[in-house]
């Protein structure tokens, strides 16, 4: 595909992607489907750090779920549709762009503790420690098995049933995952 060979060889500048987010487009599904043959083409002429890197220069990086319709904006369905298509190493990018974004917004969360001058106790316990916790998961900072013992097992008895009362629903989600990810092994 030519534009993406121009891309790859800087004859066309990488901002002109932005005509793929235009609702019609990608109502249509064709925003994706240009994408998939683009990004082939840029990564046949140089490779795929070229790709993201000039995505990145350009603030495109932040943009690649508006490829797709609203109700289908995660990473979930651009995974799946990039990897399907050959483009792993895109599909690995967005991952890590996205596990960045959760990284700045725990940071920022515990910088905003700390500016409080929230004593440490007080975040253990605060309804924040929650959401900090669910924050290290996404970043992939705490497995779902670090998680899943420590509450069962590994914290201290004060401030158990508070702990034990905000994460209830995000290790039930947890619980419910792994167990659906051993029965999709046991079938496939």
């Amino acid at each position: 595909m030519l534009t993406g060979i121009l891309l790859a060889n800087s004859t066309l500048p990488p901002p002109i992607i932005t005509s793929l987010f235009t609702e019609s487009v990608v109502k249509e599904g064709i925003s994706a489907s240009f994408a998939v043959k683009m990004f082939k083409a840029w990564i046949a002429e140089k490779d795929a750090n070229s790709v993201t890197s000039s995505l990145r220069k350009a603030n495109l990086d932040k943009r690649l779920l508006e490829l797709f319709p609203a109700s289908k904006q995660n990473v979930e369905h651009f995974s799946k549709y990039f990897n399907e298509a050959g483009l792993k190493e895109l599909s690995d990018f967005l991952h890590m762009q996205q596990s960045r974004g959760t990284r700045k917004e725990l940071q920022k969360e515990l910088q905003e503790r700390l500016s409080q001058q929230c004593p440490i106790r007080e975040v253990r316990t605060a309804g924040s420690f929650s959401k900090i916790v669910v924050l290290f998961y996404k970043a992939d900072v705490l497995s779902e098995e670090a998680i899943l013992k420590w509450y069962k097992d590994a914290h201290a008895a004060k401030g158990k049933s508070v702990f034990l009362e905000q994460m209830k629903k995000f290790v039930e989600w947890l619980q419910n995952a792994e167990e659906e990810s051993e029965s999709e092994g046991e079938e496939g």
